[in-house]
């Protein structure tokens, strides 16, 4: 019998790389025998855990959202102050950008959309909606406390601040200057005050 703890461990192992060349090269650019041969197991071994490439990013954007979820979760949990919990979801693609130096994945999975199988498309409109869904509503909060102030619907502005601050990721990423996230993540807070 397998031991499902190197079960868990091959499967994250690949989720990891599947990421990590994903963000690299985009979808089409890489093969399970690029992941075989960079993890050291063999193709049949990927196929086990994901039996098609779509499942494979399927999975991916799924784990996606559910690490976004918690952050969105664990930022709601650590302050009542609706500035700071801006500050906070800037500091997620700040830091994510120090850490990887690559492009941002929700913006990797929207630069590669239409090569995307269509329940991957599905699952990368829902981590978006995600997004803008918690900016939303923390705009509306926050203008209702009198703290945030805009032109516009939340819903406009959740979507701009979305787009802006995956935008300035791309940016950073070609310019190799995290700044670029700082600038536009000041640049909005700016904007709501």
């Amino acid at each position: 019998m397998e031991n499902p703890n190197h079960e868990n461990s091959t499967s994250q192992a690949i989720l990891a790389l599947s990421q990590k060349l994903f963000q690299e090269r985009g979808y089409n650019a890489f093969s399970y025998r690029d992941l075989s041969r960079e993890i050291g197991i063999k193709p049949a071994s990927i196929y086990y855990h994901f039996p098609s490439k779509s499942d494979l990013a399927h999975s991916l954007v799924i784990g996606a959202r559910g690490k976004f979820k918690l952050s969105f979760s664990d930022i709601d949990s650590q302050t009542d102050d609706y500035k700071k919990k801006l500050k906070l979801y800037f500091k997620l693609f700040i830091d994510d950008f120090r850490k990887t130096k690559k492009i941002c994945f929700c913006s990797m999975l929207a630069a590669d959309f239409t090569n995307l199988p269509l329940q991957v498309q599905e699952e990368v409109k829902r981590l978006f909606a995600d997004h803008e869904r918690w900016l939303t509503k923390t705009l509306e909060e926050g203008a209702k406390a009198k703290v945030l102030s805009f032109k516009g619907t939340p819903e406009i502005r959740a979507k701009n601040i979305f787009a802006a601050i995956e935008g300035s990721t791309v940016s950073a990423c070609i310019s190799k200057d995290d700044q670029r996230i700082t600038s536009m993540a000041e640049l909005i807070e700016s904007m709501l005050l």
